[in-house]
């Protein structure tokens, strides 16, 4: 018996489904979209990325620098290694980040021997505010139509699967 190859885009990778009844291929065809997760998690990515960029307007700055800038509030004098480690960042992103806040004079290098370390300035400190206010709406935003307790498990089965595909 001859199996049927069918073929289908999703995004830049291609799936191909081979089947030996060109009704589970229909059956496949309807539901890829759903069951694909490298296709959801990029489309769900999307959705919040545009309502965090809308968010963080107030701030001057992009939601993922903004992130970095929490992240040394909270931890000043983190190491650029241990910086893209917590935000899950090549070295070479990071740097590019770190550099571009310090264009804008939020963070300050400090070299200690053979070590480099980021520490927020003071007008870095005084965007906490703000940020936090960006967050706070945003998450309201995606709360209002996904539901509170639906963002906060789909965020925790999330980070658990990102926890578990580092490995």
């Amino acid at each position: 018996m001859k199996k049927s190859i069918k073929t289908f885009v999703c995004t830049t990778n291609v799936f191909i489904f081979a089947s030996e009844k060109e009704t589970n291929m229909t059956k496949a065809s309807k539901t890829f979209h759903e069951s694909c997760l490298y296709f959801t998690v990029n489309s769900l990515a999307r959705q919040i990325n545009e309502m965090a960029e809308e968010e963080f307007k107030i701030t001057g700055l992009t939601p993922s620098h903004a992130y970095l800038m929490l992240t040394l509030l909270d931890e000043p004098g983190l190491s650029q290694n241990e910086l893209s480690q917590k935000m899950n960042l090549k070295a070479s992103t990071m740097t590019r980040f770190i550099d571009k806040l310090m264009l804008k004079r939020l963070v300050e290098r400090i070299q200690e021997g053979r070590s480099v370390f980021v520490y927020p300035t003071e007008k870095g400190k005084e965007l906490r505010v703000l940020i936090e206010r960006a967050m706070r709406n945003m998450y309201e935003r995606y709360y209002e139509v996904l539901d509170e307790d639906f963002s906060k498990n789909l965020t925790s089965e999330m980070n658990k699967a990102n926890l578990l595909l580092k490995d």
